[in-house]
Formats: C-alpha cells, structure tokens, sequence
C-alpha cells in the first residue's frame, strides 16, 4: 500500500497545504543561498505603455544625464558618466539603493581568465566564456550581447577589484559530493559541467563570490554571502562623486521633443507632485523587471504568477512601460527565470549538488523531461519553452529511493517532512501520485536499464550521478514550477544600450537601457547564478560611457 504523507491512504496533499510546509522551506532555502533575497507577493499594477509628455513650459531641474533608478545598472552607468564629466540625477523609486543587486546572493558571473579564476586552477580563454554564454542562455540568444558581456568580462573583474575594492577570497568552492568551501570566491553555481555542453566550450566555473557588507559602508565584513559586497563599494564610489540623488521620486513618465522625436527629460513624481528634469545628453532607464506587476506578470509570463519573487518591490516594470511609450521595441518579455520550487537537491549553501541529482525528476503524467544534473534555474526554462503542456509540469516529482533518501537525511537541511508519498514499489507510489497507469513504471525502468552502467542516452546526466532506482521503498518529493521569479525580458537595446524603436529597429535618440529594464544577453535561459548582475553592470558601465558622450541636445 502506497503511504501520502498527509496521514490519510491514497491522494496528495494540496498544493496549499504543501507549501506551507516542506517545499517552501527548500523554495526558501534555495533562494535565500544561491540567489539572494527575495518578497513574498507581488503588487498590483498596469500593464499599459506609458505615454511620453511634451515639454514642459518650465522645467524643475536639469541634468546631462538623468539616470532612472539606483541599483546595479542605473549605479554603473552613473559612475561612468560621472567619471566622464557629465552631471547626473539619479532618480530612485525606493527609500534607499541597491535594488536587486544589493540583496542578491553575492554572485557575478565573470570568465576568460580571471586572477580569481586562475589561482584556483582554471585556465579560461575569452572565447570560451563566449561560447559557454551563448550555449548555456538558451534559443534567442543575443550572440551580439554575449560576446561584448565576454570581452569585457576581464575589464569588469579589475573595475570591481582594483578601483572598487570588492574582494573575491582566493579558493573554488566545487559541486557536490566534493567538499565545501564557502569562504571561497570562486563558486559552481552555474551550469558549466552538464554534459549539454561538450563539444561547446570547456568546463570552467563563472560565478565569483563576495562576503556582504555592514549598511554603514565603511567595509566591515559580516561574513553572510550578499550583493551589498560588490554593491556597497560602487554606491559609495558614485556618492563620493557627488551627484543629485532624489530618493522616494520615481520616474514616471518620458520627455520627449515633439519636433526631433528625442528623448529629451523625464517626469518624476517628487513629494506627490510632477517633477520635470531635463535631460541634456540623456536619459538611461534601470528601474529593474516586472516581477512585482501582477497585470504585467498575466500579460507576459502568465505561467509564473504567484511565484516567489526575487528582487524588490521597485520591480513593476515602469522603465519598460516608459520606453514602450516612447516607440521602443522589446524582447523575450515572455521568459522568466525560476526555479523547481523545492530545493531539496542543494546539499549545501550556492552549490550546485545534492543527493537528489540521484532522483528523477517527472512530470505529473511521469514523464522525465531534462537531466536532473542541471542548473536550477534550467528546470523553469524547460517548462517556460512549453507552456502548452504547462499544465503537465505545473508540479513535478522528484522520484528516487532508499539509497537516496538515507543520503538526503544525512546531508541535507530538508528532512522527511516533504516527502509527499512512499511506497513499496514503483506502480503503487505512481498511483498515489494519481499518474497514468504504466508511465512512471516505464520511465523508471528504461532510466535503470542504462544506468546500471552509469549511462543516461535519454538525457545525458553525468555517470557520477546516474545510477538505478531499486532499493525499495521508493519516495516522490513534489517540486512545483513556481518559484524564485524575475523577468528576462525588457527593452531591445543594441550592444551600446542604446534603446531600439519598435518600427525600424534604429536607435531612439537620447534613450538607453541596462539591467532588467533591457533585453540583453539573456534568451530564454539562465546560464547561472550572478550572470544579471553581470550583465547589469556591463551594459550599465557601457550605457554611462556612451550618454555621456552625446552632444547635449540644447
């Protein structure tokens, strides 16, 4: 007889239930060490283009540069800018900055050789980091993005470390089984070593790893793994250079020259009322994604609503709306990253492991569908590519046996609280998971047939994590779709972030992008944890260079 622990014989638990209980712990778990911090709903919004206004009969303020929102895009592109000569405002929507990248993991993806990277042993061209990106972001790639995020990956480690101080402690912190190391600063948390990739690129870990720091930013190190490690230093280096800050005055609406067609200011909204800046070179647009707009969340990604979010209640798209009004195109709007909703498989802290890459992983219909070896976030892509049979992958399973579970009990946080049914053979515990008569017994006995030999033909997981499901009794652990959401999608911006028109593709005068407020070298895939952040402050630091260097439209 098949045992549903929810202490009644046959059927499962709700999906209410269970996610007050072991999956949103693993949910949190997983979020909380490889991904940084996270809120717990969104907010209501509009999923409406916001109209641009003409100019003002006066203006309130002026600037060279007004630069929307003050997290890790909208901070680079002001330190460039600044360091250009340039005057910048920095409109912020919040009460203080950072964004998402000051509460994320304290992860950013970086390759091609990086002193960090070599010291623990891994020789890495700037063609390989290339050929990894494209590969491992998915089908809609922008090899364009990839390769200048690549190229100037290098540049980006010496800027944080030489000119920022940001510290990466020496030392690799590998997958499991392999021993921890979590004082490292070089981490595995990506999806380098999947057998996907052979043939691409060379196995090379990319996501560099930063102790957070105090809120005084005076550099004291608190020992938790955060972004306010790399995010605090650039903070500081933009506030010493002395822009206007307006905290608590988000941009709201585009200025734009009814003659030229130029983007020529922003209207904010400061102390409740219109706020109209001039904007003499331009305006640079990093207000982050979508997630915490439920109407843009239905409109765009509708399979990911009611997910956990990842980042902070600033994310409601505004900075897309705005450049929506504007004529700009956008890109990929329909992906999101997330992940299966149980973290279960994490043995340890932002590595990439645990005794349930030993499981398979089905859908409701007891279908395996992707190595269970892979990236976390590659499990939601998988889904997000097809959503037609959404409904067959909107709760997974993660099935597997004794061996497996005295492993996960062993090393793992997540104990036998989210174990959702058991049984004493593969037919029973598919019938309490209420699957199609036969399916999961096929599943599992081709999966055994070839991993007696350490073989995957089907999806190629490693043979160090390929081995039968025989040991009775066999377990099923539930792993919903819904979980650690932010968008891919945003404005189409080229490799200068310049911000593209909707009609013919050519740039919008006087606007640019970066961040999740743009599309950039994410498709419809994430390739690991930190590779944001990374792009945000290349195509930040590129968007600052670039406005600033503008001739000033009046």
């Amino acid at each position: 007889m098949a045992i549903c622990h929810n202490g009644k014989e046959g059927g499962l638990v709700s999906r209410r239930s269970f996610l007050k209980g072991g999956v949103a712990v693993g949910g949190a778990a997983l979020v909380g060490g490889v991904l940084g911090g996270c809120s717990p709903q969104q907010s209501g919004s509009d999923a409406a283009p916001l109209s641009p206004v003409g100019l003002p009969e006066t203006w309130d303020a002026e600037s060279d540069v007004v630069i929307a929102g003050f997290g890790g895009a909208g901070a680079a592109a002001a330190w460039e800018a600044l360091n250009a000569g340039a005057t910048v405002t920095i409109l912020e929507k919040q009460g203080k900055a950072g964004g998402s990248t000051n509460i994320c993991g304290g992860l950013i993806y970086m390759g091609g050789g990086t002193p960090t990277q070599v010291a623990a042993g891994f020789n890495e061209t700037t063609d390989n980091y290339y050929q990894y990106l494209v590969a491992a972001t998915g089908p809609g790639v922008s090899e364009d993005h990839c390769r200048v995020m690549a190229d100037e990956s290098l540049d980006l480690y010496h800027w944080l470390v030489d000119t920022l101080g940001v510290v990466f402690k020496p030392g690799y912190n590998p997958p499991w089984p392999e021993e921890e190391n979590y004082d490292a600063g070089l981490s595995c948390t990506g999806d380098e070593f999947n057998l996907d990739y052979v043939g691409y690129c060379e196995a090379v870990p990319h996501s560099h790893w930063v102790e957070g720091l105090t809120d005084n930013l005076e550099g004291t190190l608190t020992g938790a793994k955060n972004g306010s490690g790399f995010f605090a230093p650039l903070q500081k280096a933009v506030e010493d250079l002395s822009p206007e800050i307006l905290y608590k005055t988000p941009a709201e609406r585009l200025i734009v020259h009814p003659e030229t067609g130029r983007v020529v200011g922003v209207q904010a909204k400061k102390d409740g009322k219109p706020y109209n800046i001039k904007a003499n070179k331009g305006v640079v647009l990093c207000t982050g994604g979508f997630a915490f707009n439920d109407a843009m969340v239905d409109q765009y990604v509708p399979y990911a609503a009611g997910s956990f979010i990842i980042g902070t209640e600033g994310d409601t798209g505004d900075g897309i709306r705005m450049g929506q009004g504007a004529g700009a195109d956008t890109r990929h709007m329909n992906f999101a990253y997330g992940q299966l909703s149980h973290g279960a498989w994490i043995a340890r802290d932002s590595v990439v492991g645990g005794p349930l890459l030993f499981s398979v992983l089905v859908n409701k219909r007891g279908v395996r569908f992707i190595a269970e070896d892979h990236y976390a976030g590659s499990y939601y892509a998988q889904v997000a590519r097809n959503p037609y049979y959404f409904r067959d992958y909107e709760t997974c399973y993660m099935v597997f046996d004794q061996q497996t579970y005295d492993q996960m009990e062993e090393i793992s946080e997540v104990g036998a609280d989210v174990i959702v049914a058991q049984a004493e053979t593969i037919g029973a515990l598919a019938e309490a998971l209420q699957m199609p008569a036969g399916t999961l017994e096929n599943t599992i006995a081709f999966y055994n047939e070839y991993a007696q030999k350490g073989e995957d033909p089907l999806w190629m997981k490693r043979p160090a994590y390929t081995r039968p499901i025989s040991q009775p009794p066999f377990y099923a652990v539930a792993a919903t779709t819904l979980n650690g959401l932010f968008t891919y999608g945003g404005l189409k911006i080229n490799t200068d972030a310049q911000v593209l028109s909707a009609m013919d593709d050519s740039p919008i005068s006087g606007l640019y992008s970066a961040g999740r407020n743009a599309s950039d070298i994410l498709g419809t895939g994430y390739c690991g944890s930190g590779a944001s952040v990374a792009s945000c402050y290349t195509f930040g630091r590129i968007a600052g260079r670039k406005v600033a260097g503008e001739e000033a439209w009046a």
